[in-house]
């Protein structure tokens, strides 16, 4: 007996010296992105890394899953007509959120804060970089501790996506920023409090940001302890890290060159999922050279963007369904097919429309189809796509020159010498972000042209804007689905832009996590659900 009860107490101390200490069992993960947010407040940040920030830090009402649904995140369930959430006149619009919510310091997160962050994105004090679909609510109010009812000024479809959405902005802590009288340098854009599964222990500018689980996360503390955001510019030495183990993550990768090497990394695998966002050629429709839909037709059709992209992007993108990527869930391939590369085709339409071809170039009123085209400096695939274009062009007697421009000069606007909307250019090679909702309002409306909006094409079509009005003011899919469908067609039309590809968000992460998909929403949609494996 006392033999049995050496051997089982000789067994339990081998056990607890085997046993990891409780500092190598916590879940710690490293991931490397190449952009740094200038502001940890959402609400001062845009595009990419606004939605980083709100997904990791807050929380917002609804978000997209990876199945492509809009689903509850503060909210029980995103509001439609058919849960009473959006009213027959489609002029009130009701949330109920989930009870027992707290933000990140354990005060409760109630629909009076949900109020307050829209009158804060509302507030011309605060320098939020866009108030689309703010705009269109009159009145917020909070009857109750989790119930949120909007009135709009009119029926707005997507409002679901953008008020308190991942489109728009998350839901701010009233208590810790209504003293303030704005939040454009408060010490909450260092270190702010939110509702969502991490918060910020430390941000080292220039270097990293390190996030600890939020205990009072609605769906249970996060079992990954710690995760920590490097900042790391040069591709090269974020693939080098992840190939060494120093980093269990390379997030949204800009160079998509690096997406053979990424697959090849030992130990990993690689996120490669389709966002709201395409690559495409912006036609000028004011500038006389491609005024005429027929040009733009020409000049689309003369290129082999099947085979410019496959070889650009080495797989990262494909041009099938680019449609896809602006109209979303109301793409109809039939009404938005992607473009033929026929050259012969494209020879026909520049005839038909007057430039004949002399000596090799085509001409109208004794001016030469002398195009020029504008591009970002320093990005590699935008180069290679420039040049191959130009070459193509030359086969049906189109000049087409490059003109490149940085990154702060080409988005920069008309007052301050911006090209693009500026509309100083025939055609712009331009990769944009739209979107939660297959609404283009913003790309295609008259009263969208700049200097008042991004409508960079300076398309002015009666037809369209009607269409684009219908579609927002209806809220049942299968009826906003037909009308895309006739404004699809008309676009396709009159061709402003030509669409290339869909845009994707590419990342690679460790064999060892599980759990994390990427959604509309980003690639942390629900990271407090991700696991760590040994």
């Amino acid at each position: 007996m006392k033999r049995v009860l050496a051997l089982l107490l000789t067994a339990a101390i081998l056990t607890a010296c085997s046993r990891p200490s409780a500092h190598h069992t916590r879940a710690e993960l490293s991931i490397a992105q190449q952009h740094e947010p200038m502001s940890l407040n959402p609400a001062l940040e845009n595009g990419t890394s606004s939605m980083e920030l709100g997904l990791l830090l807050f929380q917002y009402l609804v978000k997209f899953d990876d199945r492509g649904r809009l689903i509850g995140d503060a909210a029980v369930e995103p509001p439609t007509v058919r849960n009473g959430g959006i009213s027959r006149d489609g002029l009130t619009i009701t949330y109920h959120l989930r009870n027992g919510l707290r933000f990140a310091d354990g005060k409760p997160l109630t629909a009076a804060d949900c109020v307050w962050s829209i009158r804060a994105i509302q507030n011309p004090a605060n320098n939020v970089q866009s108030r689309y679909g703010y705009d269109r609510v009159s009145d917020a109010r909070a009857p109750d501790a989790t119930t949120l009812v909007l009135h709009l000024r009119e029926p707005f479809a997507p409002l679901t996506t953008l008020v308190l959405a991942p489109q728009g902005f998350p839901i701010l802590p009233r208590h810790v920023l209504a003293s303030e009288t704005n939040f454009n340098h408060d010490s909450f854009a260092l270190q702010p409090i939110g509702s969502g599964p991490y918060v910020v222990t430390q941000w080292l500018h220039g270097d990293r940001l390190e996030l600890r689980s939020n205990p009072y996360y609605w769906q249970g503390k996060p079992h990954i302890d710690r995760i920590t955001l490097r900042f790391v510019a040069d591709a090269n030495t974020a693939i080098n890290l992840l190939q060494t183990g120093e980093i269990d993550g390379y997030f949204d990768d800009q160079d998509l060159a690096n997406y053979p090497q990424l697959q090849h990394v030992a130990g990993t695998y690689v996120s490669n999922a389709p966002i709201n966002g395409v690559g495409a050629l912006i036609f000028n429709t004011a500038d006389p050279l491609t005024a005429d839909a027929r040009v733009r037709h020409a000049l689309a059709e003369a290129i082999d963007i099947h085979s410019l992209i496959a070889k650009t992007y080495r797989g990262a993108y494909t041009n099938a369904a680019a449609g896809r990527g602006l109209f979303l869930w109301a793409y109809d391939p039939k009404a938005y097919p992607d473009i033929p590369y026929d050259p012969k085709d494209a020879a026909r339409l520049l005839d038909a429309a007057g430039w004949t071809l002399s000596s090799g170039v085509r001409v109208k009123d004794g001016r030469p189809l002398d195009l020029q085209l504008i591009v970002q400096a320093q990005t590699p695939g935008d180069q290679i796509i420039g040049n191959a274009i130009a070459a193509q062009e030359r086969s049906i007697g189109v000049h087409v020159s490059l003109k490149q421009f940085n990154v702060t000069q080409f988005v920069a606007p008309a007052s301050l010498g911006g090209p693009v909307y500026g509309g100083h250019f025939q055609i712009a090679l331009y990769p944009f972000l739209n979107g939660d909702d297959p609404d283009t309002t913003d790309q295609f409306s008259c009263d969208h042209v700049p200097p008042k909006g991004y409508n960079k094409s300076r398309i002015c079509d009666p037809a369209i804007d009607t269409l684009l009005n219908a579609g927002r003011r209806t809220y049942e899919p299968a009826a906003r689905i037909a009308i895309y469908s006739r404004l699809e067609q008309l676009l396709y039309r009159e061709l402003p832009i030509a669409l290339l590809y869909q845009r994707h968000q590419i990342g690679a992460f460790t064999n060892r996590l599980h759990g994390q998909t990427t959604s509309l929403s980003g690639a942390f949609w629900n990271v407090g659900r991700w696991t760590l494996s040994s």
